[in-house]
C-alpha cells in the first residue's frame, strides 16, 4: 500500500493512525539527508529540497508507506509494471526510486541555474557573487553527496525495506545519475575558483593603477616642491639685511633665474624618468 500527500497535516495524521510518534515536523525544513529504522517496525527518510519547497519524507515499512511530497507539480517517474520483478518490498522499493529520482531532478535543475550564473560572471567577475554561487553550489554538493551516500547503502542492502531486485536496471541509473551529478557539481566549483582568480587579478590591476597615480602625484608634488624650495633658498640668503646690503639688486634676481631655471630642468628630468 502506498499513499501520498501533498498536505503535511493529513500526512502527519496518517502516520499517527500507524502509531508513528516520531517528531515528522522537526523533519519538514531539515537540510541534510535524515533516515533511520525505528524497532524494525518502520523506516524514515526525509530528503531535502533545494528549490526552496519542504522536504520529501518517506515512512516505508512490510504493509504501508507514506510519502509527504510537497510539490504537486513536481513530476515522479513512475515505472512500467513490466519493469517490476516481483520480490519482496516492492512497494516500498518503488516510492523510494520516484522520491529519490525526483529529488535529483530537482538537483540538476538547480545545478543548471548555477551553471548559468557562473557563466554570466565570466563577462563581468565579482566576487561577491561569486561567493554567493559558490556558497549555493557547496549547499547542493552537500545535499547531492549524501543522496549518492543513500543510494550506496541502499545498494549494499543497508535498508530493510528496500530492495534493488526489484528494479537492478533502474537502480543503476538511479546510482549513476547520483555519480553524474556530485561529478558535474565539482565541475561548478572549478568554475568559481577560475573566477575567484579572475576576481583577484582584477583587483590587483586595480591596485597597480591606484600605486601608479599615486606615484605620479608624489611625482608632481616633488617637482614643485623642488621648483620652490631653490629659489626660496636663494631668496632668503640674499634676504639677510648684510648680505643684502653687500650684493647688487641685479646680482640677486639674476641668481634667482639661474636657480629657477636649474630647479625646472633638474625637475624636468625627474618627471621623464617618473612618468
Amino acid at each position: 500500500m502506498i499513499k501520498k500527500f501533498t498536505d503535511f497535516a493529513r500526512f502527519k495524521a496518517a502516520a499517527k493512525e500507524h502509531k508513528i510518534i516520531s517528531d515528522l515536523d522537526s523533519l519538514y525544513n531539515l537540510d541534510i539527508v535524515f533516515y533511520e529504522d525505528y524497532d524494525e517496525d518502520y523506516m524514515i527518510l526525509s530528503i531535502p529540497s533545494v528549490d526552496g519547497a519542504p522536504n520529501q519524507i518517506l515512512i516505508l515499512a512490510k504493509d504501508f508507506n507514506l510519502a509527504y511530497v510537497p510539490s504537486a507539480s513536481r513530476r515522479y517517474k513512475k515505472l512500467k509494471l513490466s519493469k517490476v520483478r516481483k520480490k519482496k518490498y516492492q512497494a516500498s522499493t518503488l516510492l523510494f526510486y520516484e522520491l529519490v529520482s525526483a529529488a535529483l531532478d530537482s538537483y540538476f535543475q538547480e545545478l543548471a541555474q548555477l551553471k548559468r550564473k557562473a557563466h554570466a560572471l565570466h563577462d563581468c567577475p565579482d566576487i561577491d557573487a561569486v561567493e554567493k554561487v559558490s556558497k549555493r553550489n557547496r549547499h547542493v554538493r552537500d545535499i547531492a553527496e549524501d543522496v549518492l551516500r543513500l543510494c550506496i547503502e541502499a545498494e549494499e542492502e543497508e535498508f530493510k525495506y528496500v530492495n534493488i531486485d526489484v528494479i537492478p536496471y533502474e537502480f543503476d541509473i538511479l546510482l549513476a545519475r547520483a555519480r553524474h551529478l556530485v561529478d558535474r557539481i565539482k565541475g561548478v566549483r572549478r568554475e568559481t575558483d577560475v573566477l575567484r582568480t579572475k576576481c583577484d587579478i582584477i583587483e590587483t590591476r586595480k591596485l597597480n593603477k591606484r600605486i601608479e597615480l599615486l606615484t605620479k602625484i608624489m611625482a608632481v608634488l616633488t617637482v614643485v616642491s623642488l621648483i620652490i624650495s631653490v629659489p626660496n633658498t636663494v631668496a632668503t640668503f640674499y634676504g639677510i639685511p648684510i648680505i643684502g646690503e653687500a650684493a647688487d639688486m641685479g646680482i640677486i634676481i639674476w641668481l634667482l633665474l639661474v636657480s629657477t631655471a636649474i630647479a625646472l630642468l633638474i625637475s624636468y628630468i625627474y618627471v621623464r624618468e617618473v612618468l
